[in-house]
């Protein structure tokens, strides 16, 4: 009898133990899930700005300002504030149209990705050339201050959602017929003379889903000398091509 007891207990305590290990266990995975689920939450994905953002918010414009303090051998104008991805700190992707301190300036656009920390420290961590030509289907690769008819030229004053009337009205008859998604032009890269004008806008899309997703895209405008004007070309950007 006493040895069938002493079995039945050593059993009983076996049993206890495993169950305990495995409350233990439990408990460390849940931890280590809400620890995973937290670090995905602090690093975050890309999100796109709106259409109200695009001229830099206060913080941005304060954190890009002090990471281009020590930025030589071009001149940085933001042009459009694309997105932000929170980090330890948070990063802000715009895009800047770059003019060369040289005799002779040469205008380009470039994509600029600022890191600015809890202190209140900010830097350029990313710096990469946007080739216009590259979205709009044409072949020039370099935009200068003085272009040709028939060459894009860069907008005097690319800055924020300040886009000139012809073009603004030229994308909205354009973007009348157009279905499928939402467009809202952020600003306008540049103009190119040909029988008529094309007109490159970088917009942010939504798609008219029943989830909606965004992104940003630039979208190429014809307006022809008859005042008619179409979409001829749509061209996503994908955000971590330019934070590599």
């Amino acid at each position: 009898m006493m040895k069938k007891l002493l079995v039945l207990l050593i059993a009983l305590t076996m049993i206890i133990t495993f169950a305990a290990c495995g409350s233990d266990k439990q408990t460390e995975e849940a931890e280590t899930a809400t620890d995973v689920e937290a670090a995905e939450s602090l690093d975050g994905g890309w999100e796109f700005t709106d259409h109200e953002a695009a001229a830099l918010p206060e913080e941005v414009r304060t954190a890009f300002d002090k990471a281009v303090e020590q930025f030589t051998g071009s001149e940085l104008k933001p042009v459009a504030y694309i997105a932000s991805q929170v980090v330890a700190g948070t990063n802000y992707m715009i895009l800047c149209q770059a003019e060369t301190t040289t005799e002779e300036p040469v205008k380009s656009y470039q994509m600029e990705v600022v890191y600015a920390d809890l202190e209140g420290n900010a830097e350029l961590t990313s710096i990469k050339d946007f080739d216009l030509t590259a979205y709009t289907g044409g072949n020039n690769a370099e935009i200068s201050a003085d272009q040709l008819a028939g060459g894009w030229s860069v907008p005097e004053d690319a800055i924020g959602s300040e886009i000139p009337e012809d073009a603004q009205a030229a994308f909205n008859k354009a973007a009348e017929q157009f279905t499928g998604s939402d467009i809202e032009p952020l600003a306008l890269l540049g103009t190119q003379v040909v029988a008529g004008t094309n007109y490159a806008f970088i917009c942010k899309s939504t798609l008219t889903t029943q989830e909606p997703v965004s992104g940003i895209q630039i979208v190429t405008v014809y307006a022809d000398l008859e005042g008619n004007a179409e979409i001829t070309n749509i061209s996503t950007l994908d955000p971590a091509e330019f934070n590599q």
